[in-house]
């Protein structure tokens, strides 16, 4: 007589997969991005399959090498971004960003706010409810999808909520003009995340 495991989406036969499991695992479970900043004034979204494990994937996304990419570093420089040291946990401790909170191999976020200038993030919670302490909130996240035992669906989204109407404004000027180049970033970093994991996975 075969068994069966009760899931909220269907009956699933122990035989099911492992990588298939992790699939409903993820869908029942809530990005961190919308448990943070559900709602947001401007957003980008970029995505790439990568042929490795989500385990790896995510080890590489969470502090791969920046200077990988000489677009990167200059349009860091252009920007007045720090590029001394270009390793991501590097980079984000240099210019106050804040690791809010993982949920390995799935997701990392990342995040700050600001008034006048770029704060770190000292309680995740008073960053969801606090509306009084910043002018902009900004988040952007890594997000792994299990395709297959060996293949990850891996996107960044970048997510700004403006507080005030003259905040929205002026960020939204802003925005305008840094987006393209905030798009090229963001596709640069996915690239260099996929050659990484795939040269590892190939060196196994």
């Amino acid at each position: 007589m075969n068994r069966f495991i009760k899931t909220p989406f269907s009956i699933i036969s122990p035989s099911i997969t492992g990588y298939k499991l992790n699939i409903l695992n993820n869908m029942n479970t809530q990005k961190l991005i919308d448990k943070y900043l559900p709602r947001y004034s401007f957003n980008e979204y970029h995505e790439t399959v990568i042929n490795s494990s989500i385990e790896k994937v995510y080890e590489t996304a969470k502090n791969f090498d920046l200077s990988k990419s000489n677009l990167i570093k200059w349009l860091f420089k252009i920007r007045g971004l720090p590029t001394k040291r270009m390793y991501l946990q590097d980079f984000i401790s240099d210019v106050g960003f804040t690791n809010i909170e993982e949920n390995i191999p799935i997701e990392n976020l990342i995040g700050f706010w600001a008034r006048y200038k770029i704060e770190p993030i000292t309680n995740p919670d008073d960053f969801i409810y606090n509306i009084n302490s910043a002018r902009v909130k900004v988040v952007w996240n890594f997000f792994l999808e299990e395709l297959d035992s060996n293949q990850v669906r891996l996107s960044t989204e970048t997510r700004v909520l403006c507080i005030t109407l003259s905040a929205k404004a002026t960020f939204g000027l802003y925005w305008m003009i840094i987006k393209p180049f905030s798009g090229a970033i963001r596709n640069k970093m996915l690239q260099i995340i996929k050659k990484d994991s795939e040269i590892d996975a190939e060196n196994r």
